[in-house]
């Protein structure tokens, strides 16, 4: 196995096939979610947190104010900062877990298939940074992926360790052994709830999202 630190570096030019899978339901889930992306941050100024390679950056760039889109991979962000975006936006290389913003500088954030690659020991020290630089009442949106037995390679999980991972193999053959935690619907509830106040929730086949508004 390599080190997972290099994952998803090496994986930059395959990251966006797994948006493109011929699957008239996850296709259908896929653009739901950006249908709300757009809606709910209409106007806003969004703090995007792991951004990866931009794809769902510029489904939020139709209708956001501005953007500071935000990852811990140069690969990743060198691919997002040459695509096209409808309002002005910001790259930046940082920390997720220690972001280098001011209090309360967004009304809007978005975390896209990042809380299933949060250690479970950690979720509360994400959330309580994410929520210091964002504003009282600023609008949340999480979505990620529901496990489906055979997508994505095989799960595991180790001895004494309450989190999950999935064994990724590159076009290349290279292997990762990468952190993914999967949730139910009661599960993301009980751990939402304590965030803010819940305004909607999806729980697909593929996967599941959440929208609430920062207590």
């Amino acid at each position: 196995m390599y080190r997972i630190n290099k994952y998803y570096s090496k994986r930059t030019q395959e990251y966006e096939k797994i948006y493109q899978r011929d699957d008239p339901v996850r296709q259908n889930e896929q653009n739901k979610i950006a249908e709300e992306i757009k809606k709910i941050f209409y106007n806003k100024n969004v703090l995007e947190v792991a951004c990866g390679t931009g794809f769902w950056t510029v489904f939020l760039s139709e209708t956001a104010n501005k953007i500071v889109a935000t990852d811990n991979s140069n690969e990743v962000l060198k691919i997002a900062k040459h695509k096209k975006y409808n309002c002005p936006i910001d790259f930046l290389k940082c920390d997720a877990y220690n972001l280098p913003f001011p209090a309360c500088s967004f009304d809007g954030g978005l975390a896209n298939f990042w809380f299933s690659h949060i250690s479970k020991d950690k979720i509360e020290l994400f959330m309580d940074d994410f929520h210091r630089v964002l504003t009282d009442k600023a609008i949340v949106f999480i979505a990620d992926n529901v496990f489906n037995e055979g997508i994505g390679g095989k799960l595991v999980r180790d001895k004494g360790n309450d989190n999950t991972y999935k064994i990724r193999v590159l076009e290349n053959g290279d292997q990762y052994k990468v952190l993914k935690n999967y949730y139910s619907e009661e599960e993301l509830v009980k751990i939402f709830n304590r965030s803010g106040n819940l305004l909607n929730m999806y729980f697909g086949n593929c996967f599941w999202y959440i929208c609430y508004e920062v207590k």
